[in-house]
């Protein structure tokens, strides 16, 4: 099935069509009992002639109410005034990517007589697309049921979840009595099996009625998980391996689940990255630019900064982004298949992949993306082969005499710093010159504090909506704390905080008796017990704490805090170093 069915979908096919509007003289307390009676995420603020003039979600309103604002203050004063309409024909991706662009999470639909037809949101895109996924589904398994090779599918347990009509007329499976893998398999390859002996290719065996099979397995992830194992059975014949189709289907399938996870209810500046910080900014500035171009990208920084999210951006922002992107850990997978699983191996070679051959990942990526994460763990072998590959867009698959042509952008990242290692000689210089024609620099989090508290409302609505809970307080020394600290773990070490933190809140509120343990200590502060006997050593001490709690104040911004301090940043620097201020 081509991607282009499920991705052609009009606004008016993802419309949320019970809008609630309220006049813009409505006042502020009133708005608040009538979206929490009636669970509203967003209201329209309409004017004269019932015209409409502004927009505010529950975000706004909480805002407001934080700040202190007057109960009785009409919501016009609140509201978002510049609303963004759509028209109902535009194509739904189209409108996504607009709309991530504005920074808008929602947007009324008109007619082209202005009759408002219902309201556009990140949820209502999100169904609009899980349904039509699901006829691709309904479709997919159609097609395995006219399949004529046999295929039975088991979960993580070899319990038998699924098989198609070819194996049911294979292997007569009783309607009675329950049907297990040791009804038709000899009992050592069950064994093999279920202990996890993958992938098995052209494995011959005989039935207890004397026919003889050929087998292959596969597993199969979802949700980044193993899930199960697919098994695809012949009588003996010259049939081509399923296996690799029902990868290139997996792979697909996949990128389509990543592409309806990314349309999260949520103000975004790229992607799902968020930031306010100017360095931060500057980055995302770059990855907007040349996302359209086809030049290979480095993505540099700390475990955790997001990496991966910023190669998902660019990919999406992408000529590309309707083919998949194939994403790599270097560190997982064993040096001695990374030639098989990169490149793939030939028909008839027997280095571990079988006769029928194996298509690797780059093949599989053909016109898409392919994201090589911890870049540096690279087998000095395959760097070499991968250099050749980047010069032309050709390779050789192992065993294989005849060269294969795609046309796939790579994107590599890396916590490591690899001119070091290029200077060490255990990363290969062209290489690196070929991989390093653009990058991009994620800062860690401890560096972007001002952003703490938009990724702290973003997670808690993501997983408020998954676990089924309202959150609707914070507790300041929550927030104070989460400022504090120093995130080694950065934005992935935040976003598993905010999960437990969601988990386990009660009556909808987050409170700093269900902080981590580790967070409950006060980072960073100055011991006032100590014993001052010396003028000097009382002055340093009161030079430390001023210069602590300006450095607190500006979430540590060395520019901000050595203007307000009025002294050069060189001295500020000496000062942090000999108090040992460093976050």
């Amino acid at each position: 099935m081509k991607t282009e069915y499920l991705l052609n979908i009009r606004v008016r096919d993802a419309l949320a069509k019970e809008v609630f509007m309220v006049p813009d003289d409505t006042n502020v307390e009133k708005l608040n009992e009538m979206m929490l009676l009636k669970q509203q995420e967003e209201v329209l603020v309409t004017g004269p002639n019932q015209k409409i003039v502004g927009i505010i979600t529950t975000n706004d309103l909480a805002k407001s109410l934080a700040r202190g604002i007057d109960r009785k203050t009409p919501v016009k004063f609140i509201m978002t005034p510049d609303v963004v309409f759509m028209p109902p024909d535009k194509l739904l991706l189209e409108a996504k990517s607009e709309m991530r662009k504005l920074g808008i999470s929602r947007a009324p639909v008109l007619d082209k007589d202005g009759n408002l037809l219902g309201l556009l949101t990140a949820k209502s895109i999100c169904d609009a697309f899980s349904n039509r996924l699901e006829k691709a589904v309904e479709f997919h398994e159609l097609i395995l049921d006219n399949v004529k090779t046999a295929i039975c599918i088991l979960d993580d347990r070899c319990e038998i979840l699924s098989y198609n009509k070819a194996f049911e007329e294979l292997f007569r499976p009783s309607r009675i009595i329950k049907m297990t893998p040791s009804n038709f398999l000899p009992a050592p390859l069950v064994e093999r099996i279920k202990k996890g002996e993958h992938p098995l290719e052209d494995i011959y065996f005989e039935s207890k009625d004397n026919r003889k099979f050929t087998l292959k397995t596969c597993r199969f992830n979802i949700a980044g998980q193993l899930s199960g194992v697919i098994l695809n059975i012949e009588e003996i014949s010259n049939v081509i391996s399923l296996i690799a189709e029902l990868d290139k289907v997996s792979y697909k399938l996949s990128f389509m689940e990543k592409q309806m996870s990314s349309l999260k209810d949520r103000e975004c500046c790229f992607g799902e990255l968020v930031s306010k910080n100017p360095q931060m900014m500057k980055a995302i500035e770059m990855a907007r630019k040349i996302a359209p171009s086809q030049d290979p990208l480095l993505i540099k920084g700390e475990s955790g900064t997001g990496k991966e999210m910023l190669a998902n951006a660019v990919h999406e922002n992408s000529t590309r982004k309707s083919f998949p992107l194939i994403k790599v850990n270097c560190a997982a997978i064993p040096s001695n298949l990374f030639e098989n699983e990169l490149f793939g191996c030939e028909e008839g070679d027997f280095s571990g992949s079988g006769k029928y051959g194996k298509t690797g990942l780059l093949e599989l990526a053909d016109k898409g993306t392919i994201f090589l994460d911890e870049i540096d763990e690279l087998p000095a072998e395959i760097q070499v082969k991968l250099l050749h590959f980047l010069q032309d867009q050709t390779f050789f698959k192992a065993g294989g005499s005849r060269p294969i042509h795609v046309n796939v952008r790579v994107i590599t990242a890396t916590n490591k710093d690899l001119e070091s290692l290029v200077r060490e000689g255990s990363f290969n210089e062209e290489l690196y010159r070929r991989i390093n024609v653009i990058t991009i620099e994620i800062p860690p989090l401890r560096e972007r504090c001002e952003d703490i508290v938009e990724l702290v409302n973003n997670f808690i609505h993501e997983y408020g909506n998954f676990y089924n809970k309202k959150i609707h307080h914070i507790a300041p020394g929550v927030l104070k704390t989460f400022m504090d600290y120093d995130w080694p773990g950065n934005v992935r070490e935040l976003k598993n905080v905010i999960e437990r933190m969601v988990i386990l809140s009660n009556n909808g509120e987050i409170t700093e008796d269900i902080l981590p343990r580790y967070l409950r200590q006060d980072y960073l502060t100055i011991d006032t017990t100590i014993e001052i006997n010396d003028l000097n050593k009382a002055a340093d001490i009161a030079e430390k704490r001023v210069i602590l709690d300006t450095l607190k104040k500006y979430a540590y911004n060395k520019t901000k805090t050595a203007r307000a301090l009025k002294i050069s940043r060189s001295t500020l620097y000496n000062k942090i170093k000999e108090y040992n201020l460093e976050k």
